[in-house]
């Protein structure tokens, strides 16, 4: 029937009439607060089945491209279950996902580009293989996971790689995407605060930008059995047992991977931190700067023994002026970077209203000024551009702190709206 309506509308209309023009595709429809399967029932939801990095892996994401945005439900913490962020194809998304198949480093933020794998933050944790919410948002060049309901992320990294695409949700492995309701999955407002680093450091780049050897600053880590260490959660003393039990039978680990659809964690590792990336693109240099938020959950130290080997270590600056100082520092060593000094200052300082001005930075930078992924902005719809520009807009004229940047950043976004996109 809605079919119907639309077509005689149109037919009604003159000729020369601008709504003669206007088709279904083109029609606005909600992109906050609404599920998935809801898109699908309107057409705008696509499947990837397979294909480029993960040749095994299904999910669904919106049939059109977003820039700022946020997708959260509820995962499984094995297989690399998540959210993709600004998928374009089946070589080139973000994404955040958990997953028991790596030790004490199981909360991960990602980047595929052309193909090759680029690890931008992990959080030192273990676990359990159960089900976990779990939040992927992105706004301007910020991408924050969060998991198990917390209100701030556990991880943040700042990349300029991707401006828009598609937002949803993937399974790693085909065979067991069954127990993942990609289609539950919500897409809502990107959330704004950030915690804030206890150092910054510069460390070489390890990996061949692979899955299974991603692109990583090359972080010492130290294995061991998880029955030498008194503080572990008591889900790891339970895998561990069993895994003890098993090996007394007779199984291999690989076959009680198979039994128990995930393999059983045997090990912490006790060099593990929380860290995230600020502008990590391994084929421009061979080092990248990281802001580290946690020290390792079992054995204090870890962060004072990686900082031993980095290339450079800075403390986390205090203010706006410092975080500015720092990244002038930093970037006469990184001229490629296209984040600017408030990207910086807001994955550093987390102030919430300091994403105000990375996000006009954001636009400005790609719409009017150096305009690198002008054409990924082309594909967002024109009404969700001009609906996520306003909302920037309107929060940008309640803030109230460094007023001077304020108004330059509105005069930013502004000058993005009357030129138009």
């Amino acid at each position: 029937m809605p079919d119907l309506v639309l077509e005689y509308h149109r037919l009604k209309t003159p000729i020369d009439h601008p709504l003669r023009s206007v088709t279904r595709e083109h029609l606005e429809y909600p992109t906050e607060d609404v599920t998935l399967i809801y898109l699908a029932a309107i057409n705008k939801v696509a499947t990837h089945r397979g294909g480029g990095p993960r040749p095994s892996g299904r999910g669904v994401y919106t049939s059109d491209a977003f820039t700022d945005k946020a997708v959260e439900g509820n995962v499984k913490a094995y297989h690399e279950q998540g959210w993709w962020g600004r998928y374009i194809d089946n070589q080139n998304w973000y994404e955040n996902y958990i997953s028991v198949d790596y030790s004490s480093a199981d909360h991960k933020i990602q980047k595929i580009v052309n193909g090759s794998v680029t690890a931008l933050a992990t959080e030192s944790v273990d676990l359990s293989g159960y089900t976990h919410p779990l939040k992927l948002s992105i706004s301007g060049s910020t991408i924050k996971s969060f998991r198990d309901g917390a209100s701030s992320p556990q991880i943040s990294a700042t990349d300029t790689a991707l401006a828009s695409g598609g937002f949803g949700g993937f399974g790693a492995d085909s065979d067991h995407n069954d127990e993942f309701d990609f289609f539950g999955g919500k897409l809502i407002a990107p959330a704004s605060s950030l915690p804030q680093p206890l150092i910054i450091v510069e460390m070489e780049v390890t990996g061949r930008g692979l899955l299974s050897d991603p692109y990583r600053p090359s972080l010492l880590s130290e294995p061991i059995p998880i029955d030498r260490v008194d503080n572990v959660p008591e889900f790891l003393k339970e895998e561990y047992k069993r895994y003890q039990y098993l090996r007394a039978k007779g199984l291999s680990r690989d076959e009680m991977c198979l039994l128990f659809r995930f393999c059983p964690q045997i090990e912490i590792d006790a060099m593990s931190i929380t860290w995230g990336a600020f502008e990590f693109h391994p084929e421009k240099s061979s080092t990248v700067v990281i802001a580290v938020y946690g020290d390792n959950p079992y054995r204090s130290g870890a962060i004072e023994k990686q900082a031993s080997r980095a290339i450079r270590k800075m403390r986390a600056p205090r203010d706006y002026r410092e975080a500015v100082e720092t990244y002038k520092t930093l970037r006469k060593d990184h001229g490629y970077w296209l984040a600017g000094k408030d990207n910086f200052a807001y994955q550093v300082l987390g102030h919430g209203d300091l994403e105000l001005f990375a996000v006009a930075d954001f636009y400005f930078g790609e719409l009017v000024e150096h305009r690198t992924h002008y054409h990924q902005l082309k594909r967002v719809p024109d009404w969700e551009m001009r609906r996520t520009l306003e909302r920037w807009v309107k929060r940008l004229e309640k803030v109230t702190i460094l007023t001077e940047e304020r108004d330059k950043h509105l005069n930013k976004l502004r000058k993005v709206m009357k030129l138009g996109w």
